[in-house]
């Protein structure tokens, strides 16, 4: 599955140097005979992603925020408009 966007975000793809770069990287690693040092570099990337993951679900809630008073206040504006055009009167029992 190939996301394009998400919340009208246009997603990039990765650059080719990037690819490479995590490319080489992973070789490096898979030719490596440092059972010790791989393990600690594996528990690193655990911790830093969910680090990552903390700071981007934080940020995407800022964002859902934002839409939605961006979305709430022009709700307000329309009905204000349509209530002057219209004059709504209160009903009289």
């Amino acid at each position: 599955m190939n996301i394009k966007k998400f919340l009208n975000i246009d997603i990039e793809p990765t650059p080719p140097e990037l690819q490479l770069s995590v490319e080489v990287r992973c070789r490096e690693i898979m030719a490596s005979n440092d059972i010790d040092n791989i393990k600690r570099y594996a528990t690193h990337l655990v911790r830093h992603q969910a680090k990552q993951d903390v700071f981007l679900a934080s940020l995407l809630g800022f964002l859902i925020d934002n839409e939605a008073e961006k979305i709430i206040g022009e709700r307000k504006k329309k009905t204000n408009f349509v209530n002057k055009i219209f004059r709504t009167r209160p009903t009289q029992n």
